[in-house]
């Protein structure tokens, strides 16, 4: 419970002060947490979070070094099983919040 409290306290802090902060420095970890098709928590009612789930996402996977190769690794697995268990309607729709280079890198990982 602490754990998550943490990344979601990190989560604000670089969504509410990102001008303030170095993000490349706040986002080194060694890992992120899973989020599981069953917990309807952390994507929120009728998959309502997911779009800035996959926007912080985006972000890393297309920014410089924010993340160890581990990290994105793990991050992109979890995208691809979310592109494959969601409808394709709800993907699409998710995608679409994205600036269109992080659309076209997204896309380019999740198809390799």
């Amino acid at each position: 419970m602490a754990y998550d409290n943490a990344v979601s306290a990190l989560g604000k802090i670089c969504q509410f002060h990102r001008d303030s902060i170095d993000s490349a420095q706040v986002l080194r970890m060694n890992s992120l947490p899973y989020i599981y098709r069953s917990d309807r928590e952390i994507l929120g009612p009728n998959n309502q979070f997911l779009p800035k789930i996959v926007s912080v996402f985006a972000e890393v996977l297309c920014g410089k070094d924010l993340a160890t190769d581990k990290t994105l690794g793990r991050m992109a697995n979890l995208l691809r099983h979310l592109q494959q268990t969601l409808p394709p309607a709800t993907w699409a729709s998710t995608l679409s919040v994205l600036h269109p280079q992080q659309q076209m890198t997204l896309q380019s990982i999740l198809s390799s």
